[in-house]
């Protein structure tokens, strides 16, 4: 498969910090949702996992984060 074509389903205008590509969501959770990376340094795809901060005690917080 071509890198074109890998990189269509991402959206050009969602970047993270100039170097992530958001793509489509792939999974969600209790804590977030994921979706497909494309990391714009090396072509590599990625999870990238949007978690929600809002009513999260911060003893779980410490969890999700590792």
């Amino acid at each position: 498969m071509s890198r074109q074509m890998t990189t269509s389903a991402f959206h050009k205008s969602k970047t993270l910090d100039n170097k992530y590509m958001l793509g489509d969501e792939i999974g969600k959770g209790a804590y977030g949702r994921v979706y497909k990376g494309l990391d714009l340094e090396n072509g590599d795809f990625v999870a990238i996992k949007q978690v929600s901060l809002e009513n999260i005690a911060q003893e779980d917080l410490n969890i999700i984060m590792v």
